[in-house]
């Protein structure tokens, strides 16, 4: 059973199913980007990809190209600045994709809810209706805006973490930082993000950086404060000129933010650590 499909119709719905798994993986990971981008970065996947089947890949193109397309999506629509948060990304939309792809296909295939919108577009018998996708799609972005609160609460806040993006000398880095209700530091009434050396060193150029490796510290500030068995403590950091943190459906803006800095590694997969009062409302 053959069918014929012209290539915009290809096109219209990668970029709508390009579009959902980029939202998802975003969703589900805990990173945030601007509506724009998401379509941008879907168009460009979907275009690609249709491009690509007409010029070189006619049957396909493989899993290898459905990697680079993907990819290239989740790099335009996040730009993830460190290779640990985007293989969280592209991890998480492979996820996305499996349950889209073949979760769905399941359930629809035992409960043929998709016939209620007719015996659809078949291009092959092997290949799936047209209605799983549209199906697929409003199912799963239901179950994601439902359980979106789930979601923070078991997998992305399971151990309260939040991301924040430093911005200094007009480059930016990104960092996944843990909730730490402990963390009293406070800099000019503001709390006090303590970050790892090793996300905050792209901030500075290459000279500042090896001084800083070698334990130089004459590009810090210093923030000195007390607490129990240490009663003249030293903190070394840097102000910052905007801090953004993303904290489930929030994006909190502050400019000039201190940032401590942590010359020893966190350890439970986090990059640093943020006090809570920093989340309860923007630098206005």
């Amino acid at each position: 059973m053959e069918a014929s499909v012209y290539i915009d119709v290809v096109f219209f719905w990668e970029w709508i199913m390009d579009l959902f798994l980029l939202y998802a993986a975003g969703r589900i990971s805990g990173f945030r980007a601007k509506k724009w981008r998401l379509f941008v970065g879907a168009f460009l996947s979907a275009l690609c990809h249709c491009l690509l089947l007409i010029f070189l890949f006619p049957n396909n193109g493989g899993i290898f190209l459905s990697f680079a397309l993907l990819i290239l999506g989740l790099g335009v629509a996040y730009f993830p600045k460190s290779p640990k948060n985007f293989i969280r990304l592209f991890l998480t939309a492979l996820f996305a994709s499996f349950l889209l792809g073949g979760g769905l296909n399941v359930l629809f295939t035992v409960t043929q809810a998709q016939k209620a919108l007719g015996s659809g577009l078949i291009l092959r018998q092997r290949f799936f209706p047209w209605q799983y996708l549209i199906w697929g799609i409003a199912v799963s972005y239901i179950l994601l805006k439902i359980g979106g609160n789930w979601i923070e609460t078991h997998i992305r806040r399971r151990r309260d973490f939040c991301t924040v993006y430093i911005r200094k000398n007009s480059k930016w880095v990104e960092g996944r930082v843990l909730i730490d209700t402990g963390n009293g530091l406070k800099r000019d009434g503001k709390g006090v993000i303590v970050m790892e050396l090793g996300v905050v060193l792209p901030l500075f150029s290459a000279e500042e950086g090896e001084k800083l490796i070698c334990g130089e510290r004459e590009n810090l500030e210093p923030m000195h404060y007390t607490s129990l068995g240490n009663p003249e403590g030293a903190l070394w950091g840097f102000l910052a000129e905007e801090c953004r943190i993303c904290f489930g459906e929030k994006t909190i803006s502050y400019h000039r933010l201190y940032i401590g800095i942590s010359f020893d590694f966190f350890k439970g997969g986090y990059e640093g650590l943020i006090p809570p009062c920093l989340l309860e409302e923007d630098d206005l």
